[in-house]
């Protein structure tokens, strides 16, 4: 369970989210029951961790720290949720060029075109 309330701290700074801010997207009252939950003194409901993830755009197993067998996405560098959000909001055929342009400039040399 801890991993669990470190991922909710740290998307929480990613996302440049105020406690007062998380607590309001999430119905709480205030601020008070993020920061136990940030620091572990509750249980958080199965209901709430489904919440959670979907306020953070993220699945719930990642937001529990079990998904491990996929690449990490490292949602704690600058920029990150934002590119996954402006991504995910793209039609098909521009999310494949970002990911060949994506490739190109990371050095990758796959046989992906970028046009």
């Amino acid at each position: 369970m801890i991993k669990l309330y470190e991922n909710i701290r740290c998307l929480r700074k990613v996302n440049k989210w105020s406690q007062d801010e998380l607590a309001q997207r999430m119905g709480y009252k205030d601020r008070s029951s993020i920061a136990k939950i940030e620091s572990g003194m509750v249980d958080i409901p199965r209901s709430k961790i489904l919440e959670f993830a979907k306020v953070f755009g993220v699945s719930p197993g990642d937001l529990m720290g079990w998904e491990d067998d996929k690449p990490e996405v490292d949602y704690y560098v600058e920029g990150t949720a934002e590119m996954v959000d402006a991504f995910m909001k793209c039609g098909e055929e521009d999310r494949k060029r970002l990911l060949a342009y994506a490739r190109l400039l990371a050095g990758f040399n796959d046989g992906i075109s970028s046009n």
